[in-house]
């Protein structure tokens, strides 16, 4: 087997690999940098109003990622840092992470007070002040403790960051004159210089999507590129692939591109690189199109067609059996990890009918028992699948489990293929993206600017992160 051992100095370093496994080598990157407070403010109050504004699910993986972002401010030695009751954090936890409809409800550290000597990480948790700030106003309660001692810094013995952002909706399609019929991406690696890692992966998952390929190397012309700024990025490194003679290139224009967004000298997250990338292509085909007069052509939505499913989540009061339902767009599905070793046991606990106490309905106007039921009403084509591996609250962790997946699956009745998957080694402090795809009817594992091709057990044998199906017509 090929040996993983990069020479650059400012590169990710890899560990070498041996015949015995595929997935031992896990970089020693240096600890992970917190954001800094100025950076990350506008982002954070953007996501913030996205969070006030959404219902469902998309409003729980919404403030999954807002928490995510509170956590990992810069730490300031001269703030204030808040105790709060391990139970309820506990229901919290479940809330966001387990994907429970069950809310935690006021916050009550009334324990605390009464009981000075409970035990850290157990009978209470330390949040610093931002976080303690929002919970408060989000779910109410107290009273405000004061902890005496800033609490060290996290540490984890497994995996990178993670956003769980919301689901998008996205559009794009064609129109052109000089057409590529061999939508097909040659078998090229992505050289990393610093963090990018998160990046080519992704991209890397992406590019076996013959539909994208297709619609983004012959819908963007010179029309398009001052409006479409991402989508020409794209469309470049696919042309730049497809072109070169050597076994990999070095990505420019998409990179500096979302500097603003992934500073180069941090590590990021392929989830949320792989939102944010999909609904930037949405907004600028949606901002061309609204442009565009009524005798000028648009650009269909071939995401919606391809990428994007449906769900609907019906709420059933058990006193007066009045049913309030939120019908939500995914890119995504989240899945969570807690008591399931497969990936279909994860779907089904996404799915299954939820009991929900002290629910107040909007009918009857009484808190009482009601039934929560999930269900799939529109599979995408592409059906991409984040299993929810790594958590921010009230402790940072990952969890490593393996999770058992197929080449071929069945899901809600439909068959699907797998064409992607995207793996995270190490820890949250120090870890390492890269992927497994299918290209040219073979699986191919993609190490940044290393390639190899290796065969299903290889690729079954992963952590899996990010799945990527394509549906079987």
């Amino acid at each position: 087997m090929q040996q993983f051992k990069d020479t650059d100095n400012n590169s990710e370093n890899l560990n070498e690999e041996d015949n015995s496994s595929i997935n031992q080598h896990v970089p020693q990157f240096p600890q992970k940098k917190s954001p800094s407070y100025s950076h990350e403010v506008p982002q954070i109050l953007k996501l913030q109003n996205q969070f006030r504004n959404a219902q469902g699910n998309c409003r729980r993986e919404l403030e999954c990622q807002l928490i995510k972002r509170l956590v990992d401010l810069k730490k300031n030695n001269d703030s204030d840092w808040y105790r709060l009751n391990g139970t309820w954090a506990q229901k919290y936890t479940t809330y966001l992470y387990d994907n429970s409809s069950t809310l935690p409800g006021p916050i009550d550290n009334t324990d605390l007070l009464q009981n000075r000597n409970q035990v850290r990480n157990v009978g209470f948790f330390v949040v610093n002040e931002t976080v303690w700030k929002f919970l408060l106003e989000e779910y109410s309660g107290g009273p405000e403790i004061l902890d005496e001692k800033i609490p060290p810094s996290p540490t984890s013995n497994a995996s990178s960051t993670t956003d769980r952002a919301k689901s998008v909706e996205i559009s794009i399609i064609s129109s052109l004159s000089q057409y590529d019929i061999n939508p097909e991406i040659p078998v090229k690696g992505l050289k990393n210089e610093l963090y990018f890692c998160y990046m080519h992966s992704t991209l890397q998952c992406m590019m076996s999507i013959q539909e994208l390929n297709n619609f983004i190397l012959n819908s963007i012309n010179r029309q398009h590129s001052q409006m479409m700024t991402l989508c020409k990025n794209y469309q470049e490194l696919l042309r730049q692939l497809k072109d070169t003679q050597y076994d990999y290139i070095k990505i420019n224009s998409l990179r500096n591109t979302i500097t603003k967004k992934f500073n180069p000298k941090q590590q990021h997250d392929a989830l949320e690189f792989l939102l944010f990338l999909m609904s930037s292509f949405d907004d600028e085909i949606n901002n061309f199109n609204r442009k565009q007069t009524q005798s000028q052509s648009k650009l269909p939505n071939i995401i919606e067609k391809y990428l994007q499913g449906k769900l609907i989540s019906e709420i059933i009061c058990k006193n007066c059996q009045h049913k309030s339902s939120i019908i939500e767009d995914f890119l995504t599905l989240s899945l969570a990890l807690t008591k399931i070793n497969s990936i279909h046991q994860s779907l089904d606990e996404f799915l299954k009918d939820e009991l929900i106490q002290d629910y107040k309905c909007d009918s009857c106007h009484k808190k009482k028992t009601a039934i929560k039921k999930t269900r799939i009403t529109k599979l995408p084509q592409y059906l991409i699948l984040h299993l929810k591996r790594f958590k921010f609250f009230p402790k940072s962790n990952k969890i490593i489990q393996h999770v058992k997946f197929s080449v071929e699956s069945t899901f809600c009745g439909t068959k699907y293929s797998l064409v992607g998957v995207i793996v995270h080694s190490g820890s949250l402090e120090q870890g390492h993206y890269y992927s497994y795809c299918k290209r040219q009817n073979k699986w191919w594992l993609f190490n940044d600017q290393k390639i190899k091709q290796v065969n299903n057990i290889d690729v079954l044998q992963q952590q899996g992160y990010i799945l990527f199906y394509q549906q079987l017509l």
